[in-house]
């Protein structure tokens, strides 16, 4: 309470003029600005994917699907060139955004088989992509990013 009456006698002394004050609007304007960059880069796709890339793995044995947040999660394996199998993870958009896209809990199952996936990969060289789309083996298209995100059917246009 001896804050909040402190902050009041404050206001009243100085009168109208305190939100002006550089000793006031200073120190707000840096904290806005250290708090709001590091938010913004968070929410860059191209601070951890390298979106001017794209790769695709085929013939991929999905290992798990995760709809939590911030970001959902597909891990998968798939047999590399050098014939050794390999997992990798795909970042997803964040559970609500995915079940509004037609993309729920249910779309992926441990052992589904899919013709590929497609994503950026990461900016670290770790076996991690922002996931774009998933062909599954019947033709189905998951598109996960962008403005046709959803399901569409094989043979649907």
């Amino acid at each position: 309470m001896s804050v909040f009456l402190n902050s009041v006698a404050f206001y009243e002394r100085e009168g109208s003029n305190v939100l002006k004050s550089p000793k006031f609007v200073l120190p707000l304007a840096a904290l806005a600005f250290f708090v709001g960059v590091p938010v913004t880069a968070h929410h860059s796709g191209s601070t951890y994917f390298d979106l001017d890339a794209e790769i695709v793995h085929n013939n991929v044995t999905v290992v798990s699907y995760n709809l939590v947040n911030p970001h959902g999660r597909l891990v998968f394996t798939f047999t590399d060139a050098d014939g050794n199998e390999t997992e990798w993870g795909g970042e997803l958009a964040s559970a609500n955004n995915m079940h509004r896209r037609g993309l729920g809990g249910e779309i992926f199952q441990p052992g589904d088989k899919l013709a590929s996936v497609t994503g950026s990969p990461s900016r670290s060289g770790s076996n991690f992509m922002r996931l774009t789309r998933a062909v599954f083996e019947n033709g189905d298209v998951a598109q996960v990013t962008g403005r046709n995100a959803g399901v569409t059917r094989a043979g649907a246009e």
